[in-house]
């Protein structure tokens, strides 16, 4: 009795506590997942306003591309140096509003929009890709060694590799140089890279590619829309892996990125 008595205003000073905890730490969860519930609707309806606003605007660009088609074909005759110029200028333009707009659809529709996944042959579909870039003939695209095959969205695989090679050999700065493309085995992952030997990146610069609309040459000198970059990494991301590169100005750029093997492998 007395060891009872004794333990007693311990043990119901321990149970009041636990008592007061519990709902506290049952509001927390329940306020934690109210909060992701709302930052997932507020996620889902960005990306549908997203969506919808680059598809509206498309047709308004599209009569007036038109437009500017028609005053090119049929009054070119009337026109001046300048006005020629002018319309010239005109047409550059929207192409580019064009190009941003259609840049902005396909990223909103990463992780929105989805497609059965099937057994891929990457060796297969970066020999595709290479053939359909057209490279100028001083500039040689190769793959290094085997790539695996894996199971993925093949569009989205594609998009990756499209977007690293195309910039690779658009941005080579010369009329001579090589893009190489590889993979590794590594800890669970796929690594892959692109190595160009053009003019590099400076370091500073690491993080600003990958954001959307970040192009380091001025547009009039490249037609870039600057949304390539932003596009492979969140897919990579999707995917549970990651993006990165290592350069140095006038030393050329090495891109890497890994896909997780025991998601995305075959072989």
């Amino acid at each position: 009795m007395d060891r009872l008595q004794s333990a007693g205003p311990y043990s119901a000073g321990t149970a009041v506590c636990t008592l007061e905890a519990e709902p506290s730490q049952s509001a927390a969860k329940n306020s934690i997942k109210e909060l992701q519930k709302k930052i997932d609707g507020i996620s889902a309806e960005f990306k549908d306003f997203v969506y919808i606003i680059s598809h509206d605007l498309k047709a308004p660009l599209r009569a007036i591309k038109a437009l500017t088609d028609w005053l090119a074909a049929d009054y070119a005759d009337k026109f001046d140096a300048d006005g020629k110029e002018q319309l010239k200028m005109l047409t550059i333009r929207v192409d580019r509003m064009n190009n941003l707009l259609e840049g902005v659809l396909q990223y909103s529709r990463i992780g929105r929009v989805t497609e059965d996944k099937v057994e891929i042959k990457l060796n297969e579909l970066v020999q595709e890709i290479i053939e359909m870039l057209n490279a100028p003939p001083g500039i040689h695209v190769t793959i290094e060694n085997q790539l695996p095959t894996i199971v993925s969205e093949p569009t989205r695989i594609r998009q990756v590799f499209e977007n690293l090679l195309s910039n690779a050999v658009r941005f080579m700065g010369k009329p001579e140089g090589s893009v190489k493309v590889g993979c590794i085995e590594e800890n669970g992952f796929w690594k892959f890279s692109v190595s160009d030997t053009g003019p590099g990146i400076n370091q500073q610069h690491f993080e600003k590619i990958f954001r959307l609309f970040q192009t380091l040459q001025a547009k009039d000198q490249f037609e870039s829309t600057g949304v390539g970059l932003t596009i492979a990494k969140k897919i990579v991301e999707l995917y549970g892996g990651r993006i990165w590169l290592t350069s140095k100005a006038g030393e050329g750029s090495t891109f890497y990125f890994t896909l997780p093997k025991q998601a995305a492998a075959v072989t």
